[in-house]
């Protein structure tokens, strides 16, 4: 038996993080930058040492698919060439974060250089830069390799339909003709590697796509050793023609498609399988669900022909459990594990399936019509303001017992007071507290609900982006309320008496909750249990802070779902019973409000026509999307599918620091037929991770609605 892995996180230290964050701020210089990368690398080569196959140069400054779509010529016109984008770090992070072709003025600043969109990486909590092919890809001889002098280095590369699957097409050309073009650049890369490279060559877009037409010949083009991996799902519909192509092995993913397993008596005598049998997605210890795959496996498969891996790149979990107090296995204590299970020494958790119960009642609320504002194009935001470098510090402080709970309390309080103002001040008209006391809009809740561990590692969720998923070790339950004192204590500082019509004719704070989904999802859950189950352990504990909210006078609720659409399987065959349950949860949490709360919902990152009757079925008055690099195609598409509320259009992208113009802003709004007092008007997610230019942009964003509400005001 041997063993492998799939790839590493690329978090260690947080170096990449703070030296391309600094790079931004300059304060950093592009040789810091590529350091702070080769460091990184170094220590991921050195925590693999002992696999027989180490994976290297899987990890990016920012993510995969941007540096795969470099490396081939995929680079918008807008940012330079291919060649600018391999020289220049500054040109190749321009492209998930956008650049300024001016200087900002009254009216923003030229809208060029707009950011590459983001999506959502299969059904994961991490994000890739959306490859835009204009032209040809080209495979770019200079763009950087790792170093493959060692036999056991092998080379993970997203494969050609996996990125063509991923992009957006705006060439002439069919989709064959740019997969055909696309592979035959694969081919002339690979075929210059050292003779004895190993490619582990990732298509999970099987799973979504089904194979091209091609790819065989494809195949048999390639003079190198290839190892053709597909995770996140059974490949039971196309086995037969997997099995039959050119390659050297075939990596399977037993975990979220434990179904492979019936195929394994199939499986080609004349090739190796990488079997994966550690969750890669997930922080526990091995366990007898892990054993029992194993035997299963080596029942059909001969040692001398498997290599035993996780499911998929450990990039999802967490680097090292050192630190934690539970009792978990990240990336590290994972690699220990497959030395572990080679040896013969590894120590199986037991594991025992809970048989939960999922409700069968419907929950709804009593109110069967939708709340519409009496305002035309209302605007409001996502929720979180910016969190400076001294937010950060006094909740630091705060934890380490170096300043009162009194004078943090204080601090926050002074914060969202200031907040308040401001926001009355550029006239918005659905204000919100700006989460200054949040960390993380996933960590928050677990901090504050029983049967959740917080843990101190660092994941990846997109670029610098990081995030601390908690770990589910038990029921599920609220405490005592914790979200309702900042909703009240802003109500308490609104001033301004203009245009609201709630909290004693005082603009409106609302109150802000994520999702029993998102938080689920944006977690590690128990493997021991559905998780459905999940779902509705968490919306009880929700429901009993929305009751408490609305007890408190906040009639505006936003209850953010962002991971719906991404925590749909990929098996669709399981899409109704996920959606039912994950609505019908969503749905407990506000079913038992008075008529007069008005119930909002944000999503974002997903791809929503494949959810849009879940999307009506969740009953919410007001749901605000991310639809600025989708240039309103995405509110077009719930309009048409008969969505009956409001929609919020995400009129720009807060992940640039670059200023929108005004007229960029103006032209999903005007696209948009719809009754202009149902179209609301906000950012495209919240503005945590923004700076200053956060007010710079909502100013923008302001004078857009005056000018929309100016031609309401005409048409009347």
């Amino acid at each position: 038996m041997h063993i492998t892995n799939l790839g590493f996180p690329n978090v260690y230290q947080s170096l990449i993080k703070v030296t391309v964050e600094k790079f931004w701020r300059g304060e950093a210089t592009e040789a810091d930058v590529r350091k702070a990368l080769a460091d990184v690398q170094a220590y991921n080569h050195a925590a693999q040492e002992g696999l027989d196959l180490i994976p290297v140069g899987e990890i990016d400054l920012y993510d995969r698919m941007l540096a795969t779509s470099v490396r081939f010529g995929i680079v918008p016109a807008r940012f330079g060439t291919p060649a600018d984008a391999i020289k220049s770090i500054a040109t190749y992070l321009s492209i998930p974060r956008g650049a300024q072709d001016k200087p900002s003025s009254a009216q923003g600043s030229g809208g060029a250089k707009q950011a590459s969109p983001m999506v959502k990486w299969f059904n994961t909590n991490y994000h890739v830069v959306q490859p835009e092919i204009e032209r040809d890809p080209t495979w770019q001889k200079d763009a950087p390799l790792p170093d493959l002098s060692d036999p056991r280095h092998i080379l993970p590369l997203i494969g050609p339909w996996t990125l063509l699957s991923y992009s957006i097409n705006t060439t002439t050309r069919s989709i064959p003709e740019l997969f055909a073009i696309l592979a035959g650049e694969y081919q002339k890369f690979i075929n210059t590697l050292p003779e004895h490279t190993t490619v582990q060559l990732e298509e999970p877009s099987f799973l979504t796509k089904g194979i091209p037409q091609g790819y065989e010949e494809f195949l048999k083009g390639i003079k190198r050793q290839v190892h053709l991996h597909v995770y996140f799902g059974a490949i039971n519909d196309f086995a037969d023609k997997l099995f039959k192509f050119p390659v050297a092995g075939i990596g399977l993913d037993f975990f979220d498609g434990p179904e492979n397993l019936s195929l394994l008596a199939r499986f080609p005598k004349d090739k190796v399988l990488i079997a994966g049998i550690i969750n890669g997605r997930n922080v526990w210890p091995v366990s007898a669900r892990t054993e029992k795959l194993l035997a299963e496996v080596q029942k059909a498969i001969p040692d001398d022909r498997l290599y035993i891996s996780p499911s998929c790149s450990l990039l999802h979990v967490p680097l090292s459990a050192k630190s934690e107090k539970g009792n978990f296995s990240f990336a590290e204590e994972k690699i220990a594990e497959l030395k572990a299970i080679k040896d013969g020494t590894a120590k199986y958790a037991p594991f025992t399936h809970q048989n939960t119960v999922l409700p069968k009642e419907r929950f709804e609320r009593k109110r069967k019509t939708f709340w519409v504002s009496d305002i035309a194009y209302p605007t409001t935001t996502i929720g979180s303001f910016p969190q400076t470098a001294d937010v950060r510090k006094a909740r630091s402080d705060w934890r380490r017992g170096m300043i009162t709970d009194a004078d943090y309390e204080s601090y926050m309080q002074k914060l969202t007071k200031e907040c308040v103002e401001r926001q009355e001040k550029l006239g918005l008209d659905l204000l919100v507290h700006g989460e200054f006391e949040r960390n993380d809009m996933v960590q928050y809740f677990a901090e504050n609900f029983s049967g959740f561990t917080v843990i101190k590692a660092p994941v990846q969720s997109y670029g610098t982006r990081h995030v601390r998923p908690p770990v589910i070790t038990g029921p599920v339950s609220r405490p005592h309320p914790f979200t309702v004192k900042w909703s009240t204590f802003a109500q308490s500082c609104v001033s301004s008496s203009e245009g609201g019509s709630a909290s004693g004719g005082k603009k409106p704070v609302k109150g802000m909750l994520t999702g029993p989904v998102t938080i689920v999802k944006w977690a590690f859950p128990r493997e021991d249990m559905e998780q459905e189950a999940h779902f509705y352990e968490v919306a009880r504990a929700l429901a009993e802070e929305v009751r408490d909210l609305a007890k408190a006078g906040i009639n505006h609720i936003q209850i953010d779902e962002p991971a719906l659409r991404e925590a749909l399987p990929i098996n669709p065959a399981r899409h109704s019973h996920y959606l039912h349950h994950a609505v019908n949860a969503f749905r407990l949490v506000y079913s038992a409000m008075p008529d007069e709360v008005v119930i909002h919902t944000h999503m974002c990152f997903s791809e929503f026509n494949d959810i849009l009757g879940a999307i009506k079925e969740m009953g919410a008055d007001v749901l605000l999307i991310e639809d600025s690099k989708a240039k309103g195609k995405v509110a077009a598409s719930i309009r048409d599918s008969g969505f009956p509320a409001s929609i919020g259009l995400g009129v720009y992208d807060v992940h640039s620091p670059r200023l929108p113009t005004v007229e960029e802003m103006l032209v999903i709004p005007r696209s948009l037929d719809m009754d202009p007092h149902k179209v609301w008007i906000n950012p495209d997610c919240g503005l945590k991770t923004r700076g200053d230019e956060a007010w710079a942009q909502l100013e923008l964003m302001m004078e857009a609605v005056k000018i929309l509400r100016k031609g309401v005001a005409e048409k009347k």
